[in-house]
């Protein structure tokens, strides 16, 4: 079930996902957006099936409207990805971080699915992005950006990739989060519109975790209060009206 929520104006819609796959017979990625010329929300569901080489994919679109689902695609467009379960968000087009095996060699792709033509595309990376290790998508000041994590010496660090000048320019590395003596892997949880790096720290006793910010030009860290046993997840906002005229409910 995926739920969309509005605190804003206290609605939400439940939204029961069908035919969903689980190892070994495939997985099932699930992408949110809304479209830019109708205010639609919708989610994207992609059942990659894993029985036999190449994957074949089976794509529905849940637009909330309507409230049915929709097959777009059926086949083999990119091969045999792996879809990560992140994804962002950005003017109405969905992008995920996908991986693909080929000959013993590790690839990353970016895929983009257009909320408005509801249409698969393929974001372009370096050689140096394609080959990295471990990315991560994300979002910063309303752009694509990519998270590099990787070791410099013996301290995790992470390069933050965005697309300074448009969607088909290359990826810029504009800065790397470096934390003196604290490992940064898979620690960074957003970005402030101020430019500081909200980051997840674990605590000098290693009993537990701190939201920290990350300024970039100094590298210098503070805390703002909140400390936990368990970690923290942190997401991008904007207040909004969708579900105004929606009442709490189930979709099967």
């Amino acid at each position: 079930m995926v739920v969309i929520w509005n605190p804003s104006i206290r609605k939400c819609v439940s939204i029961v996902i069908p035919n969903v796959l689980t190892y070994p017979h495939g997985h099932t990625a699930i992408g949110f957006g809304v479209c830019p010329d109708t205010s639609d929300p919708k989610l994207v569901k992609i059942n990659v099936n894993k029985i036999k080489i190449p994957y074949t994919w089976v794509v529905e679109v849940f637009t909330l409207s309507t409230r049915i689902w929709k097959t777009v695609y059926r086949g083999t467009p990119f091969k045999s990805y792996d879809f990560s379960w992140d994804h962002v968000s950005i003017d109405g087009i969905i992008y995920w971080h996908t991986v693909r095996f080929d000959e013993r060699l590790w690839s990353n792709y970016i895929i983009s699915f257009n909320l408005k033509t509801e249409k698969f595309g393929e974001v372009s990376l370096s050689e140096r992005l394609a080959r990295a290790y471990n990315l991560v998508v994300a979002k910063v000041n309303e752009s694509l950006c990519l998270l590099e994590y990787y070791n410099e010496g013996e301290t995790s660090v992470c390069g933050v990739w965005t697309k300074k000048d448009g969607i088909n320019k290359p990826f810029t590395k504009i800065y790397t989060v470096k934390v003196e003596g604290k490992s940064v892997f898979y620690r960074l949880l957003g970005f402030r519109n101020n430019g500081e790096v909200v980051l997840e720290m674990e605590d000098d006793n290693d009993k537990g975790y701190a939201v920290e910010l990350y300024e970039p030009s100094s590298g210098h860290i503070s805390g703002v209060g909140m400390n936990g046993n368990a970690t923290f997840s942190a997401m991008s906002y904007m207040e909004t009206l969708i579900l105004l005229h929606e009442s709490n409910s189930i979709i099967h």
